[in-house]
């Protein structure tokens, strides 16, 4: 065991994963103070209304993502690997483009929502508070942009910094403005506020470091006269897009359609236990999907054969996944009814089920990235929709046999399964298109 642990300590991915886990540290904290506060603050039933907002924008993510972000950073990764300038200027060219077209397109949605919610849930409010997070998507990019700099580039502290400090930010601006009584809305603006500060920021420090990496400048990117590589982007992002949306069903649509049949005390206790259960996967799992899109283009641009490497990565990612979850399950319930009182301890069985669930998500952190590059995103594509597919059939006609609370438990178990077997079309790309050493 102790050779095993000194031999992750060696391995360059791991090293760069335990950087980001420091800075992890403040973001997994931040989320548990969050949802405490949140708790606090507004109550079962404003907890409640907060869920079905984020839900909400979440479903709607599905036409509103058009996945210039992913598609940025893989195909970014490789071509800077590559030291290709030329690539390098069409991606980004590609990622801003884009980024407006979605800008403009959120902006006329904008106006439905209170319409929209009001069919669905009777009230005109939650679309009306989802206008805010919509506000924050349009200028999320800026900030999302430095992101993909820093981790292409390996600037792994510079990037922790980046996004602890928006997390900080944008709590403390939330936290303000509860206490000041602004309920929900004050969550969202705290949110959308802490967005543009660091967008500003994020931007700023791309200037500073794009000298050392001889990157672009902005006239630069903007000023690229053709856009065929657009269009040949846009294709690849079509299918990175429809993967993400599928996968950003989840939760989201079983917790909006649980919004309209039950009441909205029982939403919050799914929220918060969707939001706890997920915190391995936020504090170790994100981590290695993010290095994993990078590092993976860039070594496969760099003619680097990844076969066994991969192999490693995988044992690696599910120990330490598994190692975070078990922590978590061994912490988080007895804290529930202390911190977020006594009327949320009911959340403690669903968190359980939800975070044992998420420890099969760290396989598809690390197939992700070999889809992409290979365009075969159509095999975690179709495995999604016929796992939500499944899952939500069954789920509707348990709901009416059983307790919903079960109906749901059996459906996220069978969505979970479906879609880990994408596994099987990925072993055998690796197996044909990636060099063995």
């Amino acid at each position: 065991m102790k050779n095993f642990l000194i031999s992750l300590t060696k391995v360059k991915f791991v090293r760069d994963i335990a950087t980001m886990q420091v800075g992890q540290v403040v973001t997994t904290g931040a989320g548990f103070l969050s949802s405490i506060l949140f708790a606090r603050f507004l109550g079962l039933g404003g907890y409640g209304t907060y869920a079905i907002v984020l839900a909400f924008t979440g479903l709607l993510g599905f036409i509103t993502n058009f996945g210039q972000q992913a598609t940025a950073l893989t195909f970014f990764s490789k071509a800077y690997g590559e030291k290709d300038s030329t690539r390098i200027k069409e991606i980004l060219h590609y990622y801003f483009v884009v980024s407006v077209c979605s800008a403009l397109f959120l902006l006329a949605l904008m106006y439905f929502l209170p319409a929209i919610t009001e069919r669905m849930y009777d009230s005109a409010e939650i679309g009306k508070l989802a206008r805010i997070i919509f506000a924050s998507s349009i200028i999320d990019p800026l900030f999302v942009f430095g992101s993909i700099i820093l981790q292409s580039v390996r600037e792994i502290r510079k990037l922790t910094i980046l996004e602890n400090s928006r997390i900080v930010i944008q709590l403390g601006l939330s936290i303000l403005f509860l206490i000041n009584g602004m309920g929900v809305k004050g969550v969202l603006l705290g949110s959308l506020f802490g967005t543009a500060i660091m967008s500003l920021v994020s931007i700023l420090t791309y200037n500073k470091i794009r000298p050392t990496y001889n990157l672009p400048s902005f006239s630069e990117i903007l000023c690229v006269k053709s856009y065929k590589h657009v269009w040949r982007l846009v294709v690849d992002g079509i299918w990175i897009t429809i993967d993400k949306n599928t996968k950003n069903l989840y939760p989201n649509i079983f917790v909006a359609i649980l919004g309209m049949y039950a009441q909205e005390s029982v939403v919050g206790l799914f929220r918060l236990a969707f939001k706890l259960g997920n915190l391995p996967t936020s504090f170790v799992l994100t981590n290695i999907g993010k290095l994993a899109t990078s590092v993976i283009p860039t070594l496969i641009g760099k003619g680097v054969a990844i076969r066994s490497s991969l192999l490693r990565l995988t044992v690696y990612s599910c120990s330490i996944h598994i190692g975070a979850t078990i922590g978590a399950l061994l912490i988080v319930p007895p804290l529930i009814p202390i911190v977020y009182g006594g009327a949320f301890d009911v959340a403690i069985y669903p968190l359980i089920i939800i975070a044992v669930l998420h420890t099969s998500n760290v396989i598809h952190a690390l197939i992700t990235p070999i889809l992409r590059m290979y365009s075969r995103m159509h095999y975690a594509i179709g495995f999604n929709v016929i796992a939500t597919i499944s899952s939500l059939g069954l789920f509707y006609i348990l709901m009416g046999r059983i307790r919903i609370t079960f109906a749901l438990y059996i459906a996220l178990s069978v969505f979970h399964v479906i879609s880990i077997l994408v596994v099987i079309p990925a072993l055998s790309l690796i197996k044909y298109k990636i060099p063995q050493q």
